[in-house]
């Protein structure tokens, strides 16, 4: 049987997630296999995304980034993150997706 999508996404955030939680390295974050799988997806997930962020502000700017091609942090909230996913949450549902 074929994992769909929703349930394909869920399973590698939360690997994602755990994996990396102790992990200060955010080059290493953004590389890990679960994290490049996701982006792998394709343009599907960022509904997906962006309701996780809702639920659980994570690290998904630049999966975000390379998915949309476009950022809307300014560089006066760059590493507020909580400040960085009410910007992105916003362009969401400017652009359809939440």
């Amino acid at each position: 049987m074929q994992e769909g999508i929703e349930d394909k996404f869920t399973r590698l955030a939360d690997m994602w997630e755990r994996e990396t939680q102790f992990v200060s390295s955010l080059g290493d974050i953004v590389t890990h296999r679960a994290h490049l799988q996701i982006v792998a997806m394709g343009l599907d997930v960022i509904p997906l995304i962006l309701n996780r962020m809702q639920k659980k502000p994570g690290l998904w700017f630049d999966a975000l980034c390379f998915l949309t091609r476009d950022n809307p942090v300014t560089d006066d909230i760059r590493g507020d993150i909580r400040a960085m996913t009410d910007a992105w949450l916003e362009w969401g549902k400017r652009n359809g997706y939440c």
